[in-house]
């Protein structure tokens, strides 16, 4: 009771997302931060370098609420960026090598930038680029010599003065326009430090900062990877990232640095269960899972628990309603000793405290318990805005709650149901499928590694992925045996017309399977 009455008012203390950085530096400034292959960074060279950065852009006359675009490696570099952007009060976009530079210079079109930070060898020809589209937009580039250092070596750490609230704006982020043009949404500092407090409440236990935990995500930080630095830094951790991901890679770095907690999308949990159990030595460090960013095959989590022990956490959340909407602990896997039922095991954990979820029909009417549709989220992590305010149209709606473009359903322990995005939904002759209570079902074959259902010329055609035991048996055996499994649990017009087998499910950089790509590479082979 105590410790949790201290936790609470440690946790009062903290109104801004830099007020975690600078405890993290007076308390535990000779802790190692931050691993890469190339990189080890301490809480105090961050704080040297990052308040040096402040002085640096104070020099250039950055001030409060300016936006500072940088596409730069997860090394230090990135994370001195982003804490000297938190300490000014700068609006900051990063951007992944993967994002063509024709992206960058709409985005900065969109809003402005008052300097670009690249480097070279990551955002490859970006500097020249955007230089030649926006000639007077200052350029700072990475590396050794390079004017990004200089500027660094040339001014003395400054700690900054400048005012915020939480209401201000702290980061901008772009969605990848793959559907449309590309919406810039704009969240707060208050959203970012209530989304910490929040997880922290939620805990089955208050962390122990005396232990140094050994954090590695195999997400990229410019998505959901970001969302274990604060935590990371409140605890005196540190946190180790990866240059590229691959099931291999994963387990040798996790080997190299004696990784404790792992933040992992549901394929690349999957990866791991492929591997052969021999890899499991490598991974013995490892005492917490968190998964997240997509629905988990419940299947597939049974496997995992039994595998590797009750160890996993997951969470719903999305860029515009951050983490925590719901939560499922580790404890939360298990019931009386036992791998919880599926009904526990499909779903994305209970509501937590201080949200409200609400599931309503097409006519924005409340759904009783236990009816799918439409989930419409109020919560105190909500984003401000899209940076086009037109676009909140329908989306933020007049009561605070936000339209999160995902299907699915309470039951009644207050257990929130994720299936699908509303564009993947298939109308059928019988009703609407929902492709992962298919999906699910499907993981029950022995052969699946992944899966999904996607309409191809408006019928339900079912992709896998075989795994590795399976790669050389008969593909028309397993395409039968799917069907008879099917048709033993789901109804017929659920069906899928036929199975498609492939090598391996496209990926985004984000390590989520990319349902789109698969639904337009079948449906312009059947054009074909």
């Amino acid at each position: 009771m105590l410790q949790k009455l201290l936790l609470t008012w440690f946790l009062s203390k903290l109104k801004l997302p830099r007020d975690v950085h600078r405890y993290a530096f007076a308390k535990f400034s000779s802790r190692v931060l931050l691993k890469t292959a190339d990189t080890t960074l301490t809480y105090g060279e961050l704080e040297d370098r990052s308040y040096r950065l402040v002085a640096a852009w104070l020099a250039l006359g950055l001030e409060k609420g300016d936006i500072v675009f940088a596409q730069v490696q997860a090394e230090k570099e990135l994370f001195e960026i982003r804490t000297a952007a938190l300490e000014l009060g700068i609006i900051l976009t990063t951007f992944h090598k993967a994002h063509p530079v024709e992206f960058i210079i709409y985005a900065a079109g969109e809003a402005p930038p008052k300097l670009f930070i690249v480097d070279p060898s990551y955002g490859v020809g970006s500097a020249e680029a955007v230089h030649t589209a926006i000639t007077d937009l200052p350029i700072w580039k990475t590396g050794a010599g390079n004017n990004y250092e200089q500027e660094l070596a040339r001014h003395q750490p400054v700690l900054a003065k400048t005012e915020i609230t939480p209401e201000d704006s702290m980061a901008l982020g772009f969605t990848s326009g793959t559907t449309g043009v590309p919406k810039g949404l704009i969240s707060s500092h208050g959203s970012a430090i209530t989304s910490l407090k929040m997880m922290i409440k939620n805990l089955e236990q208050a962390p122990d900062r005396s232990v140094i935990n050994i954090n590695l995500t195999a997400i990229p930080l410019v998505g959901a990877g970001s969302g274990l630095v604060m935590p990371t830094i409140l605890s005196g951790g540190t946190l180790v990232l990866m240059d590229e991901y691959s099931p291999e890679h994963l387990v040798a770095t996790v080997k190299k640095f004696s990784a404790t907690r792992l933040f992992l999308t549901p394929s690349h949990l999957i990866d791991l269960l492929d591997m052969p159990e021999s890899v499991d030595k490598d991974l013995v460090t490892v005492n917490h899972i968190i998964y997240g960013t997509a629905p988990m095959p419940a299947a597939k989590l049974e496997e995992a628990i039994k595998r590797f022990g009750p160890i996993f956490q997951q969470g719903y959340g999305q860029a515009e309603v951050l983490p925590p909407v719901s939560m499922l602990s580790s404890g939360g896997h298990m019931t009386d000793g036992k791998i919880a039922s599926r009904a526990i095991l499909s779903s994305c954990g209970k509501v937590v405290e201080g949200v409200v979820v609400r599931i309503v029909d097409e006519e924005g009417n409340a759904m009783p318990v236990g009816e799918m549709g439409a989930v419409q989220v109020d919560t105190p992590t909500r984003f401000k805005t899209y940076l086009n305010p037109a676009q909140n149209e329908g989306v933020i709606l007049d009561d605070g709650f936000f339209v999160t473009g995902d299907h699915g359903y309470l039951d009644e322990e207050n257990y929130l149901h994720i299936l699908d995005r509303q564009a993947d939904l298939i109308a059928s002759d019988g009703g609407m499928i929902y492709p992962r209570l298919v999906e699910e079902e499907t993981h029950d074959h022995p052969a699946v590694k992944e899966c999904c259902l996607v309409a191809v010329d408006k019928q339900p055609v079912l992709c896998v992925s075989l795994r590795l035991d399976f790669i050389n048996n008969s593909k028309q055996l397993i395409n039968d045996e799917i069907l008879e499994l099917l048709s033993s649990r789901i109804q017929q017009w659920q069906m899928p017309t036929r199975i498609e087998f492939v090598d391996a499910m496209p990926r985004s950089l984000l390590g989520k399977v990319l349902r789109r790509e698969v639904r337009d590479k079948l449906n312009s082979e059947q054009a074909a």
